[in-house]
């Protein structure tokens, strides 16, 4: 049954890439799509080549829409579009490498202003409209700035470079990836740095279950980095108590995995594993864990086959899962989209490295 189960998953795949293949990217952008929704993909572009940009598909219609910021705006994105997140009918672009963030409006893409004086900006995280914090792969400090009037108004020291933000309540946790195993707790109405919890190395994602429990997901480093390497690991943290309560350890040392997910109902987790930190592993794919399982999974969810997948992200309203495969990184990537059970649904090219997902909802 199980290989019946993967062949019709393989041929349900080869369809839809040929239906992808049938259909043309247009390159126009929408004037106002405000009561609609879709989701926003973020191409990092090649590392030092300028060439990131931004597109967005309508799941509704399957359209997809390349370049749109350029298209808009006339000028390009930067280099290395790293996240993006949103603020009512706005949405902040993060560019890593050009040490900025865009702000865009998201009913016609239009820029609108533009947070500059950062240094590697990895995400934003909007507390209210008087303050947000923005991560930094290289700042040992989180900056402060008013996501309303676009201006930087503080900073919090951490110590160390910070990748991911997770909200809970009046606490932020805040992960610590490069060169690092910490998971910092602030205080988002005093600043004040609280508490640090020590994971595996390099926590580089974080979800919160249905109860209240943190996931953190560590890839363990790198054979020959001078931080050392240790085995992947996925801890679960008591989000009240901040106790580690639980660490599912990988069994190969050379397991990298990242993009931890959960789905809506929070019961549910999803990974990468196996995929471009993976060189191709045989079992190589998204995989699907149940917050109440004892042990890891074995095989994938998803089978990445000879696709090494990049980002992850789920639809906080369908359920559909997303990923990318940024194939080089020097020519357009592809983002697939399957069913909540794991089949294929579409499969489309967007720009370079698609390396992010945004969801804009209902307003």
């Amino acid at each position: 049954m199980r290989n019946i189960k993967i062949i019709l998953f393989k041929l349900l795949l080869i369809l839809a890439l040929l239906i992808s293949s049938c259909r043309t990217d247009s390159d126009d952008y929408i004037l106002d799509y405000s009561k609609g929704s879709g989701l926003f993909i973020a191409n990092e572009g090649s590392f030092t080549y300028g060439n990131a940009s931004l597109s967005f598909y309508d799941p509704g219609t399957q359209e997809v829409l390349n370049d749109v910021f350029f298209n808009a705006n006339g000028f390009p994105v930067g280099d290395v579009l790293q996240s993006i997140s949103f603020r009512d009918s706005l949405a902040y672009l993060c560019i890593s490498n050009s040490g900025k963030i865009l702000v865009i409006n998201t009913n016609n893409f239009l820029h609108l202003a533009t947070i500059s004086g950062l240094g590697s900006p990895r995400e934003i995280e909007i507390i209210d409209k008087t303050k947000a914090y923005i991560s930094d792969l290289y700042s040992p400090y989180l900056t402060i700035v008013n996501p309303e009037k676009f201006t930087i108004s503080g900073s919090v020291r951490l110590g160390n470079s910070s990748e991911s933000f997770l909200r809970y309540g009046d606490l932020l946790f805040v992960n610590s990836w490069s060169y690092n195993d910490k998971i910092y707790v602030l205080n988002t109405v005093t600043d004040e740095l609280v508490d640090s919890i020590t994971v595996r190395k390099q926590p580089n994602s974080i979800v919160m279950d249905k109860n209240n429990k943190l996931w953190v997901l560590s890839d363990g480093g790198y054979d020959g980095s001078p931080y050392g390497q240790e085995k992947a690991a996925l801890s679960r943290i008591n989000a009240d108590n901040l106790l580690l309560e639980k660490v599912y350890e990988f069994t190969d040392i050379s397991n990298s995995p990242v993009e931890l997910n959960i789905n809506p109902g929070k019961d549910s987790l999803f990974f990468i594993n196996g995929g471009w930190l993976g060189s191709g592993s045989i079992n190589n794919g998204i995989f699907a864990m149940g917050i109440d399982d004892e042990n890891m999974p074995e095989e994938a969810f998803i089978q990445g086959d000879n696709n090494l997948f990049y980002a992850l992200s789920i639809d906080p309203q369908s359920s559909q899962i997303y990923c990318s495969d940024a194939l080089d990184f020097l020519q357009r990537g592809y983002v697939y989209s399957f069913h909540p059970n794991g089949f294929p649904i579409d499969t489309f090219k967007v720009g370079i490295a698609p390396g992010g997902f945004g969801f804009k909802e209902l307003e």
